[in-house]
């Protein structure tokens, strides 16, 4: 219990820094800058609270037999895939609630800040009603955002988790990082070719998707 205590409030204290962080960086990179690169910035936000919130149900949702079998035959990212499925707890706890939040209170920092530009700007109808307008698209386009993406979360977890899994590999391919291994269904242990050539047992290139 105290372990699990621990890092339940290291979660929180790191939300908290970079929750305060960025929303003080956006706030003051919005506030300098006209109101098209702000609204190009809030929706970025939005777009990745989404994309988090689709990986994290993803990873939840996700078969692991079908992924399994995926690596067992080298298929390209999915030993990567099938390391997220087995570790979804802490996978959706991370991009469901940790960047979820995070880009939420981010985005009403940025939206607070377009609405004070649009409430200063000379007296029109629409300027005085700027705050309420503002909060109101940031909130319907997040929750709709987020109520489609579980769906198609829910309908191709496998394909997301997939998708996923060769990101990260790309990531470690180009930018280096260790192999990833991860347990058979038999105990052994299965590596992805990713990052020396490896081949397949058809002859392929381990980086060919």
């Amino acid at each position: 219990m105290p372990e699990r205590l621990g890092r339940i409030l290291a979660v929180g204290l790191w939300t908290l820094v970079l929750s305060a962080a960025l929303s003080f960086s956006s706030g003051a990179l919005a506030g300098t800058v006209n109101i098209g690169f702000s609204i190009a910035v809030l929706i970025a936000i939005i777009s990745a609270g989404i994309l988090f919130d689709i990986i994290g149900t993803a990873a939840t949702a996700a078969s692991e037999a079908p992924i399994n079998a995926m690596a067992a035959n080298r298929v390209y990212g999915a030993p990567e895939a099938l390391a997220i499925v087995r570790n979804a707890p802490a996978v959706a706890n991370f991009c469901n609630d940790f960047v979820g939040d995070i880009c939420g209170t981010v985005s009403g920092a940025v939206g607070a800040t377009i609405a004070i530009s649009a409430a200063l700007a000379p007296g029109t109808f629409a300027a005085k009603f700027a705050s309420t307008a503002v909060i109101a698209l940031i909130s319907a386009a997040t929750v709709a955002g987020k109520a489609a993406g579980k769906g198609f979360a829910i309908e191709s977890a496998n394909s997301v988790m997939l998708a996923v899994g060769r990101a990260v590999a790309t990531f470690h391919r180009y930018l280096g990082g260790g192999r990833w291994a991860v347990q058979s269904r038999s105990g052994g242990v299965m590596k992805s070719s990713k990052a020396n050539g490896g081949r397949d047992r058809n002859g392929r290139g381990g980086g060919n998707a």
